[in-house]
């Protein structure tokens, strides 16, 4: 069992925080990739932005990784690895965004399980492969958690 070490909890929000912050990143990369793979013009202006807002936030999200790695030794290793933490709050924002991501990734993944294969389905993706359909539901489940997380500490913020 992991020793549990008292961490301030304004110390968890901020890991929390940057762990939203990574979320968003990481969508904006996945989406702009389905994005980028759905126009197939390399020469328009949007194809550049979209591949300016993939390297981005694909910077962005390496530079906020190596930053929590700084709350690796005040976390305990249960909180750093599962997202639950000591104060009630952060833990309630913590297993709400894992609440609804789960939910948006497992009805996503029902509808393309049950109609990936239909016709009108088919129809309905024409411009993506079931590939990149997976990729938009993995960022839309990205952009959820961290929006979530964001919102929540957010209200936090006004109330006091």
């Amino acid at each position: 069992m992991a020793t549990s070490i008292l961490v301030p909890p304004e110390t968890e929000q901020e890991y929390l925080t940057i762990s939203g912050k990574v979320s968003l990143a990481l969508a904006l990369f996945v989406l702009s990739q389905v994005a980028l793979a759905a126009i197939g013009n390399t020469g328009s202006v949007i194809y550049w932005a979209l591949e300016v807002a993939s390297l981005a936030s694909a910077i962005y999200c390496v530079v906020l990784g190596i930053k929590s790695t700084k709350f690796a030794k005040n976390i305990s290793r249960l909180g750093f690895w599962t997202l639950t933490f000591e104060d009630e709050y952060v833990d309630y924002v913590s297993s709400f965004s894992l609440r609804i991501t789960c939910h948006i990734l497992i009805f996503g993944t029902l509808i393309l399980a049950f109609w990936g294969d239909s016709r009108w389905f088919v129809e309905i993706i024409a411009p993506f492969e079931i590939t990149n359909a997976l990729q938009g539901l993995l960022g839309v489940a990205a952009a959820a958690h961290g929006t979530s997380i964001l919102w929540k500490l957010r209200e936090e913020e006004l109330d006091e």
